[in-house]
């Protein structure tokens, strides 16, 4: 998988980009926050900690390529964020906004499991409404999950054929809804997919 996150997101200005040991953090939006950025993509899980983490969950291998590049994200002032991987024990430096972390894939898993966490990995969200992105472990699709009052939802709202296909539909998508310094140009309940017409059984 050759998806660069950097990449999908270089139509925004470069305002005050910064790069810190743990990630690349482009476009400042000081209008958010004091030391808020637009989009914050984190350098690659090390080796050891990925590792371990896979065997734990159980991450299919094509997320875990893409966690070897990029240790997850959050993308666009969090309307959409990717999971990554934590040490074991690791804190973030709160006095340090450059040190930021990821959200924690096994923190989020044990959070907030799909309906059949044997099948399902949550790896990523949207920020509107708390929606799950999950991965199914066995023919690798990818499905939305709105949250309900008892979890998530059982049947997915959107589906993707692949983890490639997501990342790159809905950035190319929520990219559009910004302009150029970063500024939502619609309602923030269009930042969550539409919902798939299904076709009566």
């Amino acid at each position: 998988m050759s998806t660069n996150l950097l990449d999908l997101v270089s139509k925004f200005r470069d305002v005050n980009n910064r790069e810190s040991e743990g990630g690349f953090f482009r476009t400042h939006v000081p209008w958010v926050g004091p030391e808020a950025y637009l989009n914050i993509i984190f350098k690659p899980a090390p080796r050891d900690v990925l590792a371990d983490a896979a065997n734990r969950l159980n991450i299919p291998i094509v997320f875990t390529e893409f966690l070897a590049k990029q240790n997850g994200a959050i993308l666009l002032s969090g309307v959409l964020s990717i999971y990554g991987t934590h040490r074991p024990g690791q804190l973030l430096n709160r006095s340090d906004t450059f040190s930021r972390l990821p959200f924690n894939i096994e923190l989020e898993n044990s959070n907030c499991s799909p309906d059949d966490p044997a099948r399902l990995l949550t790896i990523g969200g949207y920020g509107f409404d708390g929606s799950r992105v999950c991965i199914d472990r066995q023919d690798l699709h990818i499905g939305l999950f709105q949250r309900g009052e008892a979890g998530l939802t059982p049947t997915p709202h959107r589906t993707w054929k692949n983890l490639d296909q997501w990342i790159r539909t809905e950035t190319a998508r929520l990219c559009e809804l910004f302009d150029d310094y970063g500024k939502l140009l619609v309602a923030e309940s269009e930042t969550l997919p539409q919902a798939e017409v299904r076709k009566p059984s």
